[in-house]
């Protein structure tokens, strides 16, 4: 197997992941890093793959900036260009991804092998995994992590109002994204089954998908049970010895004592992990404060103002509060930690003055610092609402409770928990039994393989490639792909035309075709309709400005994006509305990317007439590519947009050679199409305006017309 995994956002490598230092960097960062290792080892697996955002940025780790970093003999971590080299949070993404989407299907294609499966996790991820996955005809796996419809639901809870919420996080996109994305996966992997039923289950694609309930493992390397340096014959790496010595210095700058037991909290500045609701319920009671410490790691930080509003909040309360109940030398609030070494370290430092671990979050999705803490031997107390019901199921290592409605039982469970030895000892010991039992990544990739395996043997991918329409497949077979104009170039001439017809369908076996045309797409339908050939693999069409595939004509998103750059049509057509030789062509024949104009010659020369659109064009500031053709057709498009410009792209997207491309035109918007390393041809009734191409490298005049002079071009490159 070859498995494609996609997780965009956050700083993703293989060691020392800096889990806390922001709200895109959590819990799904690890979870994906330790998959693609654990299924790297797996028999079966050739190769795992793990693709995420290139960053050239000096606030962070120059680690971020490989290409490739290898994570173990048969698991990598990929990564590709996208939305420049800024680190950025995830919501200003969205523009950006196609960009991704198309630099992930090159490096595909480089590497000369279809994957297995292409798994995205989160929205982002899920929406360039459905269009990777379409693009090389293999199933599409999908992993929400958390979910947009449960994020809006309780940020109008917290009284935000739904304008800001969609300005801050994008929330509609989100939400459209993941529905889509439930629509189209062959599979969701889920964590828990309050995962599946209360998170998925507000969507209207719920029911869609196959779900697979597939707990995440855990690096048991790391998370080894607590241990005592006065016992006779321990050995611990000196790594983690470190790491002791370094947290309990840090600890005793902030406790009177260090001799209480810890209660100990890890987890971001979030509204959601109700850090307030934990030190109000310390700092009023004084019981408790008298039983224990309090020690709460909330991320990473150096300097509060700096952070973004969201955590300079929750941190700002935190510490208010801190002081408001005189919690000095009871609590701590260190600033920084080690997700690799300190915070294992932290849980078995906990476990071993018999403290206990509190998560206050109203709601888990999974809960994997219970999880963490269980597999230590430091008992936990967390929320019963979502994924640590499972957890407490399989391991029963905690205590859940009702942290949104019933606070005095939270306050109680605390004490309880930390004074009766009895239960704090057996809890400790079905943590570290049974986390080993049931919460292992060589079992999760079991079944995660087992799933995958289902999918394979489908009927759906048991199909000929052909039936599904991957575009890569359909390409990867080419030898030669052949693109031509439509009109009066494959059109004009019946008899040429089915000459054409038969000679290439003799030939479609080794030989793509495509039209690039200044047609619409629907006009560019009709008239393939009209010709015979609606089984055509590209069109290109707009003058370049669109990109659609097959016969379904899916629409190539990425070059959308791509040629959208600084394109501003308003500009355009404020221009050249005061130009007296300039007509609009009719509504039809305008499109998102092009904007079309007949030029009136009666009265103008288009010699003269053209230098005049410039000009308007280059005070309106605006970039733009114009083409003119047929004598008195007028196409303005994006800067980026043009029919050789479109060619060129799907030769670095699907790994297509340009000396495999023939192109063949007669007008002067296929002039850029015809030139460069292609082996062009120009039709025997071509217009004046390409007769400067006679001289050009690799570009062949036709004695025939038409499609005759397409065959007879064919010929003189040795194709047919």
């Amino acid at each position: 197997m070859y498995i494609q995994m996609i997780s965009i956002h956050g700083l993703v490598r293989g060691t020392d992941l800096e889990m806390g230092r922001d709200a895109d960097t959590g819990g799904q960062v690890r979870y994906v890093v330790e998959l693609a290792k654990a299924l790297g080892e797996c028999e079966g697996v050739e190769q795992v793959d793990l693709f995420t955002r290139l960053l050239h940025d000096k606030r962070v780790s120059r680690v971020y900036s490989q290409p490739v970093e290898p994570l173990g003999p048969r698991s990598r971590i990929v990564r590709l260009p996208c939305g420049g080299g800024k680190y950025v949070r995830k919501e200003r993404l969205w523009p950006t991804l196609e960009e991704f989407i198309d630099q992930m299907i090159a490096f595909t294609r480089r590497e000369n092998r279809v994957p297995t499966v292409v798994h995205g996790h989160y929205s982002d991820a899920g929406y360039v995994a459905r269009q990777v996955a379409s693009a090389f005809g293999v199933p599409f796996i999908f992993s929400g992590h958390s979910l947009g419809r449960a994020k809006k639901a309780y940020l109008l809870e917290q009284g935000n109002e739904e304008e800001a919420i969609e300005r801050e996080y994008h929330i509609s996109r989100r939400i459209a994204e993941e529905e889509s994305s439930l629509a189209e996966a062959e599979l969701v992997v889920v964590s828990t089954r309050y995962e599946q039923q209360a998170l998925y289950g507000l969507y209207q694609q719920a029911a869609t998908p196959r779900y697979e309930v597939i707990p995440p493992g855990l690096e048991l390397s790391r998370f080894f049970p607590y241990y005592n340096y006065d016992l006779p014959g321990e050995t611990v790496d000196e790594t983690y010895k470190q790491a002791r010595v370094r947290m309990t210095k840090e600890l005793q700058r902030f406790f009177f004592r260090m001799d209480k037991p810890l209660i100990l909290s890890v987890g971001r500045p979030e509204k959601g992990k109700n850090i307030r609701m934990l030190v109000e319920c310390y700092g009023r009671d004084k019981e408790l404060q008298a039983i224990a410490n309090l020690a709460v790691f909330a991320g990473i930080r150096k300097d509060i103002e700096q952070m973004n509003p969201n955590e300079q909040e929750v941190l700002t309360e935190m510490l208010m509060l801190m002081d408001r109940y005189d919690l000095y030398g009871k609590m701590a609030a260190p600033k920084q930690h080690s997700s690799e070494t300190d915070v294992p370290e932290l849980y078995r430092l906990a476990a071993s003055g018999r403290g206990i671990f509190v998560s206050p979050a109203l709601v888990e999705t999974f809960g994997l610092t219970l999880l963490e803490s269980a597999a230590t031997g430091l008992p936990f107390i967390g929320t019963r609402n979502g994924g640590p019901v499972d957890i407490v199921e399989n391991t029963e290592s905690g205590v859940l409770v009702d942290l949104e409605s019933d606070p005095a039982h939270f306050l109680s469970a605390m004490k309880g928990l930390l004074t009766d030895e009895q239960r704090w000892q057996r809890l400790s010991e079905n943590g570290i039994n049974r986390v080993r039992e049931r919460y292992t990544w060589r079992a999760h990739c079991e079944k995660y393989l087992e799933s995958v395996r289902k999918l394979e043997s489908s009927p759906a991918y048991s199909r000929p490639a052909e039936g599904r329409h991957p575009v890569a497949g359909i390409f990867s077979r080419m030898e030669r792909l052949l693109i031509t104009d439509v009109d009066d170039t494959l059109m004009g001439d019946r008899a040429a035309l089915e000459l054409f017809k038969k000679s290439i369908g003799q030939q479609r076996s080794r030989i793509g075709i495509g039209v690039a045309t200044g047609r619409t797409i629907d006009s560019a339908k009709a008239a393939l309709a009209e010709c015979g050939l609606q089984d055509v693999d590209v069109v290109i069409s707009s003058v370049g400005a669109e990109i659609h595939y097959g016969r379904r004509l899916t629409p190539d998103l990425g070059w959308a994006s791509h040629v959208r750059y600084r394109w501003y049509p308003e500009r355009i057509r404020s221009a050249l509305a005061g130009l007296p030789f300039l007509t609009p062509q009719e509504p039809s024949a305008q499109r998102e990317l092009k904007i079309s104009y007949i030029l009136d010659t009666r009265h103008i020369s288009a010699e003269e007439a053209l230098p005049r659109v410039h000009e308007a064009l280059g005070r309106a500031s605006a970039a733009y590519t114009a083409f003119f053709s047929h004598g008195c057709l007028l196409d303005v498009l994006p800067c980026r947009a043009s029919k050789g410009k479109a060619i060129r792209y799907l030769s670095f997207k699907w790994g297509i050679p340009p000396n495999r491309i023939i192109t063949a035109g007669n007008s002067g918007n296929d002039e850029d199409m015809l030139l460069g390393r292609v082996a062009g041809i120009v039709v025997g009734n071509h217009e004046q305006e390409l007769e400067k191409l006679r001289s050009a490298d690799w570009v062949y005049f036709a004695k025939a017309s038409y499609a005759a002079g397409i065959l007879e071009g064919l010929e003189h490159y040795h194709l047919l």
